[in-house]
């Protein structure tokens, strides 16, 4: 449906409407007239809870961007991957304020501001569950060697518990090298691969 043509025929027609309201005349043209009316009522009804619910998205959007816990975790590297999966599209700026800007303006375009809430609440909550772990650099290092000690299948079910977030800073800390695309498969096998080395190397130095 092209709105914009909608929008376009409704204010010619209500421009020669008022132009010949007082002489236009007769049973079949009040008729249509009723019929219209109500069609339109109803149709503005649906449009006033669009638009209603569009800005609700965006206001949501834009409070969680000025948010403590964006203050604490927002970084391009999450908008670059909210835009991608949200839109399609490719995230340019590479300043974190500009970025804000071309992420809601890109959401916006696409009419996704409530899919884009939705996936910064749960990143946020994601970031602040692995920061509440308490986990710091030497307990991942033990536990990245721990994890190179175990057999496919025990690697494979603690992986099953770790969320993309806690795999992600599991690899950061320990050095492994990865991409905002890399997926949770591809990333526990980079650390099944670098783990092993570890436990390898630690084992020949010993």
């Amino acid at each position: 449906m092209n709105y914009a043509e909608l929008a376009a025929t409704l204010h010619h027609v209500g421009e020669r409407l008022s132009k010949h309201a007082g002489k236009i005349e007769g049973e079949s043209m009040g008729q249509s007239a009723r019929i219209l009316l109500t069609h339109l009522s109803k149709f503005e009804e649906l449009l006033d809870g669009y638009i209603a619910s569009r800005k609700s998205g965006e206001l949501l959007l834009e409070t969680l961007l000025r948010s403590p816990a964006a203050k604490r975790h927002l970084t391009i590297r999450l908008l670059k991957e909210g835009l991608r999966n949200l839109t399609g599209k490719r995230l340019r700026s590479t300043d974190l304020r500009a970025a804000k800007r071309e992420f809601v303006e890109r959401v916006h375009e696409a009419g996704r501001q409530d899919e884009a809430s939705e996936f910064l609440q749960e990143a946020f909550a994601e970031a602040i569950h692995v920061d509440s772990g308490g986990k710091d650099k030497a307990s991942l290092q033990r536990e990245f060697v721990g994890l190179g000690q175990l057999a496919e299948d025990e690697f494979a079910q603690e992986i099953q518990k770790k969320s993309l977030g806690e795999l992600r800073r599991l690899a950061e800390t320990n050095g492994i090298r990865f991409t905002d695309k890399t997926n949770k498969q591809r990333l526990a096998a980079l650390v099944r691969r670098y783990a092993q080395r570890a436990v390898f190397n630690i084992s020949a130095a010993a």
